[in-house]
């Protein structure tokens, strides 16, 4: 046996031994589940992950162990070794990478399958605090808060400059609406680089401004450590589209320039760098704003064909390389779609460009449904059943989130909308949520 093989099958042994590891992180947090039951529900249960990090700590310690004295067994009996027991090796090898991430799967079946059906609709909208709570301007978090996210467990939280007033005031009202809330939930802001004074950022320069990687990793990295101090876990930025100086005015001096092969690596580097801080990044907005014609409304101009050599550049190394979310634009793009449907409730846009011709498999974000160029042609209950139809995951700041959220339960109960749609989209949510859960065993 040569030493290249004997190798491969320590590592195999190894990852064998961490499975089982990790199964008996997954069978804890089952018992957790059951321990628990409804009275704390699965928040309880995630604490319940953290008194098991030491004890997982101690058990790789004791596979390591264990797998080098099984790694000295393997050399003495290497020569015993067939050609065949070679080919079984590589064919479990193939069959553990295509299970690698069987435990966080585990992981999120056994949390949805603690929730109801409304609690999983409820977890596919975004919506402000003052959606829920009925409060002008929220800038605390108490009873009001904990009773409107008892009746009402939304997915997350978006929050902006109104609500914010001071550090203090922001980190104790973040910190007790996560206290508040049944399951996990998304904190959102919309932080770009280049806006000053928002949440306490220090300002830095515009994205046109950053020529280089280490700028803008530096931008962003300052950024998500602000973000993240507060327990913000998720930021809508940065912008991913191309756009020259005659293109679409409100993204002048937002986007890393009009070349998409420039721009992709910055893009790239932005989200690495909110990313290594557990702070989501959420792409705007695809299929890419840079060449609308304001004097024919939301429309982009581009047929599909040049899109795949601009905007499409960015996003798809982005994807590559793991971005979390991504927004999709209202913009109508009839060269695309062949017709005047939003982007955003487009199943054309969503499932056969973005998940299908691109290969993006994280959660996809509509844009704010609050916007004129949705509500004047639908209603709440419209676009939100639109969205889910057209493979939407995550439903931001409707304009009425309850008409939103009666809306599909209505489309559910009719047969519109089927409860396997609602889970694909809360599996892919709640991988997200979950997604560093089990970083200290892997």
């Amino acid at each position: 046996m040569k030493k290249e093989e004997l190798t491969s099958r320590e590592k195999r042994r190894r990852r064998r031994i961490r499975s089982q590891v990790i199964a008996y992180v997954v069978l804890g947090l089952s018992i957790i589940l059951v321990g628990v039951g409804i009275f704390f529900g699965i928040r309880a249960a995630m604490k319940g992950i953290k008194s098991y990090n030491q004890g997982v700590s101690d058990a790789l310690a004791e596979a390591e162990s264990k797998a080098a004295q099984e790694n000295e067994a393997l050399e003495m009996s290497s020569e015993a070794v067939t050609q065949e027991g070679t080919e079984e090796e590589v064919t479990q090898q193939e069959q553990m990478a295509e299970t690698e991430n069987v435990p966080l799967d585990e992981l999120v079946s056994a949390l949805l399958a603690e929730m109801t059906l409304e609690e999983k609709v409820a977890g596919m909208f975004v919506v402000t605090p003052e959606a829920i709570t009925g409060v002008g301007k929220v800038v605390q978090a108490g009873e009001g808060t904990k009773k409107a996210l008892e009746e009402n467990p939304v997915g997350g939280m978006i929050y902006t400059e109104r609500n914010y007033k001071s550090d203090e005031q922001f980190l104790e009202m973040l910190t007790n609406s996560r206290a508040y809330a049944k399951y996990p939930m998304f904190l959102a802001v919309w932080q770009e680089c280049g806006a000053s004074g928002k949440f306490g950022v220090f300002e830095t320069a515009k994205a046109s401004e950053l020529t280089g990687a280490d700028a803008v990793k530096e931008a962003y990295g300052q950024i998500a450590d602000k973000l993240a101090g507060y327990g913000i876990n998720m930021n809508i930025a940065p912008v991913a589209d191309v756009v020259s100086e005659e293109g679409n005015p409100s993204l002048q001096g937002r986007t890393f320039g009009s070349d998409a092969t420039t721009a992709a690596p910055l893009v790239k580097s932005a989200v690495e760098a909110m990313q290594d801080k557990e702070v989501s990044a959420v792409l705007t907005k695809f299929p890419g704003e840079g060449s609308i014609d304001t004097t024919q409304g939301m429309k982009i101009t581009k047929s599909l064909e040049e899109l795949k050599n601009s905007e499409f550049l960015t996003y798809q190394m982005a994807i590559e390389n793991g971005v979390d979310c991504i927004m999709v634009s209202h913009a109508t793009a009839p060269e695309v779609t062949g017709d005047e449907t939003p982007c955003s409730l487009s199943n054309v846009v969503i499932q056969d460009i973005l998940r299908t011709t691109l290969g993006f498999e994280g959660v996809v974000m509509t844009d704010m449904l609050n916007d004129k160029n949705i509500t004047k042609k639908y209603s709440d209950a419209e676009a939100a059943v639109a969205a889910v139809l057209a493979g939407a995951d995550v439903l931001l700041m409707p304009n009425d989130y309850f008409k939103a959220y009666e809306g599909i339960m209505k489309a559910i109960e009719e047969g519109t909308i089927t409860e396997e749609r609602i889970q694909e989209s809360l599996v892919r949510i709640y991988r997200l949520k979950y997604k560093h859960a089990l970083d200290e065993v892997e």
